[in-house]
């Protein structure tokens, strides 16, 4: 198998400051897919929310910065000169790169703004994708199934909505009640894709029952989101925000490390 940098490896490569990476690419690719689709619409409502994207883009990449094993070599800057689609933090970077200066072009009213945001839905699509390719990439992990190639998209998008409830109220709820069921469903049919693998997933399968105590508890938190976004918004977007992150922490973290604690 190889690592997130696309070098090979074999024993556990992440640390805290991936789990904070997970979280913050979330937020940077959620928020500039929203203001995206915002700014489609209407280029003002798209710009009070193109700064926080970029600030978002902005602690993410320092992040990526800070996690990479050559970070005071500046190796990692190979990303931005070679064409390796194959490597998943190759789209990552670039499409954060992409996004970055399409929201600074925005902020700044340089430029016809309904381009840059055109520019902005494709890039975030990107953003939004490349963490659920980075997992299922790396196919000697039997936690890190294909179905995170959907699961972690959706539940970057419920993530910046659970923000987004105190900006755009009543419109970000129906996003927020809406993306809830389906990162629910997406998280039911975890065990299911799990179980429908080889030996290696049923033995992962084996490993959620036994271990997956905040896995459960996360799906329970987007459950009550789901429940609870019409008639308690406040507490629907704890619960949401919460639960996805429990979730997508427990998939990260739990997965490179399953494979050799528990005998795969």
């Amino acid at each position: 198998m190889t690592t997130f940098y696309g070098i090979p490896g074999a024993a556990p490569f992440w640390h805290w400051t991936t789990l904070v990476h997970f979280l913050l690419v979330a937020l940077a690719g959620g928020f500039s897919f929203y203001t995206a689709v915002l700014g489609t619409k209407d280029v003002e409502s798209g710009r009070r929310l193109a700064g926080w994207a970029l600030l978002f883009i902005i602690l993410d990449l320092f992040m990526l910065w800070a996690e990479s094993p050559a970070r005071f070599r500046f190796t990692h800057f190979w990303l931005f000169l070679s064409f390796r689609p194959a490597a998943a933090i190759w789209w990552g970077s670039w499409g954060l790169a992409v996004s970055a200066l399409a929201l600074l072009l925005v902020v700044l009213r340089l430029g016809p703004a309904r381009t840059w945001f055109g520019i902005l839905l494709v890039s975030s699509t990107i953003v939004l994708l490349y963490p659920g390719y980075a997992l299922a990439a790396n196919a000697a992990r039997p936690l890190w199934d294909h179905l995170l190639l959907a699961f972690f998209p959706v539940t970057a998008l419920l993530l910046s909505l659970a923000l987004l409830v105190a900006w755009r109220g009543e419109e970000a709820l129906r996003w927020l009640q809406a993306v809830s069921w389906i990162s629910l469903l997406l998280a039911l049919l975890y065990p299911v894709a799990l179980a429908s693998g080889g030996a290696d997933q049923m033995r992962a399968l084996a490993l959620l029952l036994r271990r997956g105590l905040w896995f459960g508890a996360g799906t329970l938190l987007i459950l009550l989101a789901a429940l609870l976004a019409r008639k308690q918004p406040a507490l629907a977007a704890a619960c949401a925000f919460a639960g996805a992150l429990l979730v997508r922490s427990w998939i990260v973290e739990e997965g490179q490390h399953s494979f050799f604690a528990h005998g795969f």
